[in-house]
């Protein structure tokens, strides 16, 4: 059985990855669709490169920061806690079980190139659709190569 594929924490959270790939950068992409209420799914969380700049900007709402590796949300865990981060809550769940979540509960879904690292695409598209309120919004990214460019739907 093919697991998903976990990239480490140390990678996903180096200073090197602010410079190439600033978070502020990328959340400005659609920052104007967001409110501060939202309730917000950072899907794919890593350790919380850009779970942060997500709880300044939905200051009064609520992020929950999902990845499956348990390495990568206790980084989160460890930021929530040093940064006292009010909205966020990490949790450990793979994309295609986020059962944890009810139906249409989430205003909006960010993910960013976790598809390329998880065997059941459809099961964590099906579940994304699940969570997703009618009119929500859903930032995805996958890359396949470089060069290529990400888009809103």
């Amino acid at each position: 059985m093919v697991k998903d594929r976990y990239i480490p924490p140390l990678f996903l959270d180096n200073p090197l990855r602010s410079l190439i790939s600033p978070p502020r950068k990328i959340l400005s992409r659609f920052s104007d669709y967001l409110r501060d209420d939202y309730t917000v799914l950072d899907l794919g969380s890593g350790p919380g490169f850009f779970t942060v700049v997500l709880s300044k900007v939905i200051s009064n709402g609520i992020i929950y920061a999902v990845d499956p590796d348990p390495k990568a949300v206790s980084k989160v865990k460890e930021k929530v806690k040093r940064l006292n981060l009010k909205n966020v809550i990490p949790y450990v769940s793979p994309a295609q079980k986020i059962d944890f979540l009810g139906d249409k509960s989430i205003d909006f879904i960010f993910s960013n190139l976790m598809l390329c690292c998880t065997v059941d695409h459809e099961g964590a598209l099906k579940e994304m659709r699940r969570v997703l309120k009618g009119g929500g919004l859903m930032y995805l990214s996958v890359t396949r190569s470089f060069g290529k460019r990400d888009k809103l739907s």
